[in-house]
């Protein structure tokens, strides 16, 4: 109520000025009446800038509602020949109209606009994104062969000297750290990899639906499984998509809201997956603190984690994997019984 006083108590207020000057102007001064018929159209224009065709033909008729008794003299009189008021007021209803249905264009056009500028201004952002990425894979390789030729080396020494006799328990345990490490940077190391270098895309046909069963299960077996629900139809959901990914992808997703949720009975994941038109959509929600506002601007960022021990890789590579099928990867800032990521993935042509 405020929004639309503000928005059109300037032209309830012209109205009612240039109403109460006709109504309150002598019969005998003809071009004063005549001025004021002419002023009823700054209330219709502005009305019709300010809201469109409709708040332009509603002002005008609520003009002529007005103008009527003092034209033909129910309250005072206006002078001037009949004929020339009835046009009068066809021509405040007209330019009402069409005033507002310009607006109306104008203000089209003007989204699109918008829309048309912040689609560049994402593809801009995009195709730096990867030429940053194919700059990155070019040095892929060497990174390969000068770190983990190295790697393999160290865990293999380590591993002999493991075996060897007369270790004593301290020496053991920091032999064994040092193969947990060893281990654990081959392992960002492989992320590292799979991120920056594009991989082929086999695509085929599978069912969504049984993936996303899998993942449940897979969750289930972790020492710290939350309690899992799948949502999944019935019939097989079929995607056409390199399966290698998408089951990567949702394993991202699906490891990171069961280490958000944490472990039963408190902790929870739920699997969703429903078609929408040519597109599947997969909803992975948990019900853990949620995306800060500086992990949802940073959302997709390479190395970016607010988790210990975290790569932050999980959730760029998995909106890489998305986009690179056609789909994409949202959170849903509107959820707050903990998080939800979104996914659109597309669906196999003639599928269930």
């Amino acid at each position: 109520m405020i929004r639309f006083g503000r928005t059109y108590g300037l032209v309830a207020l012209m109205v009612l000025v240039v109403t109460l000057m006709h109504y309150n102007t002598a019969i005998h001064i003809h071009a004063a009446h005549g001025i004021y018929r002419r002023l009823y159209y700054f209330p219709i224009i502005v009305a019709a800038f300010r809201g469109g065709r409709r708040a332009g033909w509603w002002t005008a008729v609520a003009v002529c509602l007005l103008y009527i008794p003092h034209a033909f003299g129910l309250i005072g009189f206006d002078p001037a020949p009949a004929l020339e008021k009835v046009l009068e007021m066809v021509l405040y209803l007209a330019v009402g109209l069409v005033t507002g249905l310009l607006e109306d264009r104008g203000r089209r056009v003007r989204d699109r606009l918008r829309h048309a500028l912040a689609e560049r201004e994402r593809l801009e952002r995009e195709l730096v994104r990867r030429e940053r990425l194919a700059a990155v894979g070019q040095l892929s390789a060497g990174l390969a062969h000068e770190i983990r030729n190295p790697l393999a080396s160290i865990k293999g020494a380590t591993e002999i000297l493991g075996d060897l006799n007369g270790l004593d328990q301290g020496r053991s345990r920091m032999l064994a750290i040092l193969r947990e490490e060893t281990t654990r940077l081959n392992e960002v190391l492989t992320q590292f990899l799979d991120f920056a270098r594009p991989a082929e895309s086999g695509r085929t046909r599978f069912d969504l639906g049984g993936e996303l069963a899998r993942l449940a299960e897979l969750l289930a077996h972790r020492s710290d499984a939350p309690r899992v629900r799948v949502d999944v139809p019935a019939a097989p959901v079929e995607c056409e998509a390199d399966r290698a990914q998408v089951r990567q992808l949702l394993l991202n997703l699906g490891l990171n809201a069961a280490q958000a949720a944490g472990p039963a009975p408190a902790g929870e994941v739920a699997l969703g997956l429903r078609r929408d038109g040519l597109r599947l959509v997969v909803s992975v929600t948990d019900n853990g603190p949620g995306f800060s506002p500086e992990a949802l601007r940073n959302l997709g960022t390479p190395f970016f984690t607010t988790r210990s021990g975290g790569t932050g890789l999980g959730l760029a590579t998995s909106l890489r994997f998305a986009r690179d099928h056609g789909g994409d990867l949202a959170v849903d800032e509107e959820y707050t019984g903990g998080a939800r990521v979104t996914v659109w993935l597309p669906a196999a042509q003639g599928g269930a």
